[in-house]
């Protein structure tokens, strides 16, 4: 009997240690977010003051943290020699070799990482720190960016060199985006390029994925999206441009980009594409700064997608109560969306606050849909004061997308392949019960926008 508890000291010794390695995994996360913060504050541009005062205050925080795990790490190391050594010794159990006791310890630390465990995120505990690490620190991020656009000049040139499809979201900008990615001479970010959004060319040397569409996008409606599926990712760029200046705990505010920061971004676009290629993007939050980036390149071709109201509304408010319950069960899905800047819907949703549309002001709350008809309202408003945009009207798409191509074709003199178009399946019900003055309201601004559309069919 002696000799089966000798066999089971250092069997308990490596369960215990496997135990202590989890109980650790949340401080050592800890602490490599804080050491990679006070990297980035090393690199930063701030100026000598308030950098000392920065890096000062993070080298404690990053202290504290290392010595909590090198702390716990001490503790857990010191039970599995004191079960593994000592305890033989107090009960006189018999000697075994240290090969057998060595497969022990080994056998009995697998087990704690065996055991299945709840799944709560699509993306696992490490993927979630490599996210962190890179998406949290800007300055970091900037460094990465002088490395993606060396060398890389962007000037001006008389033909489209650069496309971009936006609107509110749910105006159907993903998929028209989907449509044109496949069928031209186009280049763009996608999901394959998380987290180094700001170094594709680094990061593709070292991932290398199969880029396939084979999953339904978290939006459940029906848009199958996959590692090379374009996305608006290019609005981390601007966050890190701006450092989130434009984004306040109430909106997503109107902003301007300066000459240098619009050749940073065109100097950036241009590093995503290989000769010959187009630059394209899909970015519903380009209406804070659409006015600067039309001004300041003649060579850009917007596209704005326009939706009826009513319809577009309800869109919202049910992709927005489905974000919410997504967010509630796993928090990640409100931390990702934060970073891309996508505070459309879900918890973190924000409006547009922006110059010149009079109606700014919000009267309903965001679970009634008059909510979205007024986000609605405030976008498109701006939208009618603009000019230099492409209006395509999202019902005439879906009814057409051969034609609607062809429409795309004359906008931006780029050829497209027009074989195999498949045509949408879509059905919308009546939306009934609403506030029936904002209702006409957005519907006279509708009206108003659709004689301007290209595409009406």
């Amino acid at each position: 009997m002696n000799l089966y508890f000798a066999y089971a000291a250092p069997f308990l010794a490596g369960l215990l240690l496997a135990l202590g390695i989890l109980w650790i995994k949340s401080p050592f996360f800890v602490l490599a977010k804080r050491s990679v913060s006070l990297l980035d504050l090393l690199v930063s541009d701030l100026d000598e003051d308030a950098k000392f005062e920065a890096v000062n205050s993070q080298v404690f925080k990053t202290l504290g943290s290392l010595l909590h795990v090198l702390g716990k790490l001490l503790l857990v190391i010191l039970i599995a020699v004191g079960i593994a050594s000592w305890l033989p010794e107090i009960f006189e159990l018999p000697t075994i070799g240290s090969t057998t006791a060595g497969v022990l310890l080994g056998v009995g630390s697998l087990p704690p990482f065996l055991i299945p465990k709840k799944k709560t995120s699509d993306y696992s505990p490490m993927a979630q720190l490599f996210h962190h690490l890179v998406l949290d620190n800007y300055h970091l991020g900037r460094k990465l960016l002088q490395r993606q656009i060396k060398g890389v000049s962007s000037p001006i040139k008389n033909t489209t060199s650069r496309v971009l499809i936006t609107g509110l979201a749910r105006a159907g900008t993903t998929a028209l985006t989907k449509e044109v990615e496949k069928r031209g001479p186009f280049a763009s970010l996608d999901y394959s390029n998380m987290p180094l959004l700001l170094a594709p060319k680094l990061w593709s040397k070292i991932y290398k994925p199969k880029r396939e569409e084979n999953k339904e996008r978290a939006h459940g409606d029906g848009v199958q999206v996959g590692l090379a599926s374009v996305e608006a990712l290019e609005e981390y760029f601007f966050k890190v441009l701006k450092d989130d200046s434009y984004i306040s705990a109430e909106a997503v505010e109107e902003h301007s980009l300066s000459e240098e920061e619009n050749m940073l971004y065109r100097r950036y676009a241009d590093s995503i594409c290989k000769p010959g290629e187009i630059y394209l993007a899909k970015n519903n939050n380009a209406i804070t700064r659409l006015e600067s980036l039309l001004a300041l390149n003649p060579d850009l071709t917007v596209i704005v997608m326009l939706r009826n109201p009513l319809q577009h509304a309800k869109s919202l408010l049910h992709q927005h109560n489905k974000f919410v319950t997504e967010q509630e069960k796993d928090p990640f899905v409100l931390t990702y969306m934060d970073w891309l800047g996508h505070h459309e819907f879900g918890k973190g949703q924000r409006p547009f606050a922006l110059k010149g549309p009079e109606n700014n002001e919000v009267q309903y709350n965001i679970d009634q849909i008059e909510y979205w008809i007024e986000q609605w309202i405030r976008y498109y408003s701006k939208i009618k004061d603009l000019n230099g945009v492409s209006l395509i009207h999202y019902e005439s798409f879906v009814k057409s997308p051969l034609l609607t191509l062809e429409t795309i074709i004359q906008v931006t003199s780029i050829g497209l392949n027009l074989e195999d178009i498949e045509q949408f399946q879509k059905t919308e019900k009546p939306v009934e019960g609403l506030d029936k003055e904002l209702a006409q309201n957005a519907l006279d601004l509708y009206n108003t926008l659709l004689e301007k559309c290209l595409n009406v069919y």
